[in-house]
């Protein structure tokens, strides 16, 4: 009785239940691209491989540039608006106007500063290039809308549909070049975003119209300025890294460090959607937030440290399903990158903790850290050490911004 009671006490509990949603809708997206990447590397070359993950991390680069702090504005203040048609279709207006300018911008720039992603320089390439960053973009923005609503089940779907597709096209569709692989990743995507723009009108009552109202958006505007700004510096490690690697060790290589990051990458799922999860909580009520927060490590302690562990344990046996070559290139750098899931989970608390209570100082601060200790590492041990230096960096980084976090907290708390 004590147990059945435990699991409908735990079904009431949004902090759980949305981060179990969360969790799992990444591991179907993380577990899609597993069988997504076996399937490619099995059927492309090595060198093939590189340039489509190079591609597709830049276009993840820059469609999250293209949010402009829209996600973590919507988790925060759409639960609070009046407005909340007008406030979305808003958002959404914004953010796909910037995305297709920044895709635009980088799509034209990138043949001429590597010769290597001369691919993008076709009518096709380009169009594609940008159309799919766009879609990408707003697949985020709709996942951020079902999160501030505290719906994350409706994302757990939309990543069955997309992982679904990721899956299915390479089983259809013979193998091409680096930007066939692109394209499938893309319609991916945009078989997710219709899926939740259809479940958005179904559960929230949405109606899409492409005019928006800045006078929804100027309470918000700070803090997505800050946001904005903090993501840029949150996602330039893991974005310029594969760049680096291309420049300095070759596509092939590029390849090998991108599988082990997707499988790091869903083990440190467990500590991103806990903290989402708290972000979303937090958004509803802020005087709770250290309840929600200690909640959030104690369920992250239970599941992230012993998947930390068997992954390190299982890098080789994990990567090996990608090849052979993968699992003699990669398997120490994904042991590294397992090592790091402490300060990841630690650096994603502080994180939420900042967002919530709108400690924007601390929240840009601990990033910019983040980014130029791991960025800078990486560039001068790679050339000493090989793939290893990455893992290197990425753990001495996530500490250096753990422990500015750190000092932030400890201020505020004594000015409170």
């Amino acid at each position: 009785m004590k147990f059945i009671s435990r699991i409908q006490n735990a079904q009431k509990n949004t902090l759980f239940t949305n981060a179990l949603f969360l969790m799992v809708s990444t591991f179907a997206v993380g577990a899609s691209g597993f069988v997504f990447w076996v399937l490619i590397t099995r059927g492309y070359e090595a060198t093939a491989v590189g340039l489509a993950t190079t591609l597709l991390s830049l276009s993840g680069l820059v469609s999250l540039l293209g949010l402009a702090g829209f996600d973590a504005t919507f988790i925060r203040f759409l639960p609070g608006s009046a407005r909340k048609n007008d406030y979305t279709n808003s958002g959404f207006a914004i953010v796909a106007f910037f995305s297709a300018g920044l895709a635009i911008c980088v799509a034209t720039a990138l043949p001429f500063i590597s010769p290597n992603l001369a691919i993008l320089s076709g009518d096709w390439a380009f169009v594609a290039f940008v159309f799919f960053t766009v879609v990408s973009s707003l697949n985020v923005l709709v996942g951020a809308v079902f999160l501030a609503y505290k719906q994350a089940k409706y994302i757990l779907i939309i990543s069955a549909v997309m992982g679904g597709a990721k899956i299915l096209m390479p089983l259809l569709i013979a193998p091409g070049n680096a930007l066939t692989i692109f394209v499938i990743a893309g319609v991916a995507q945009l078989a997710g975003l219709v899926c939740g723009l259809i479940w958005m009108r179904r559960k929230f009552d949405y109606a899409f119209s492409v005019l928006f109202d800045m006078r929804v958006l100027r309470v918000a505007r700070k803090f997505s300025f800050s946001m904005y700004a903090s993501s840029i510096l949150n996602l330039l490690p893991p974005t310029i890294l594969p760049l680096l690697v291309v420049h300095l060790m070759g596509p092939a290589n590029a390849a090998y460090y991108y599988m082990a990051l997707t499988i790091a990458a869903a083990l440190y799922t467990i500590a991103y959607a806990s903290m989402q999860s708290v972000f979303a909580e937090g958004s509803h009520n802020e005087v709770a937030i250290r309840a929600h927060v200690i909640k959030a490590l104690k369920m992250v302690a239970i599941l992230l440290f012993p998947a930390a562990l068997l992954t390190a344990l299982l890098a080789n046996f994990l990567l090996s399903w990608f090849g052979h070559e993968y699992a003699q290139q990669a398997a120490p750098l994904l042991q590294l990158f397992a090592l790091g899931a402490v300060p990841v989970a630690v650096y994603s608390a502080m994180g939420a903790i900042f967002k919530v209570t709108k400690n924007l100082a601390g929240i840009v601060c601990m990033n910019t850290v983040y980014a130029a200790v791991i960025l800078s590492a990486a560039y001068w041990l790679t050339p000493s050490f090989g793939l290893a230096a990455i893992g290197v960096a990425w753990i001495v980084g996530n500490i250096a911004a753990c422990i500015v976090g750190a000092l932030f907290l400890v201020n505020s708390n004594k000015r409170a």
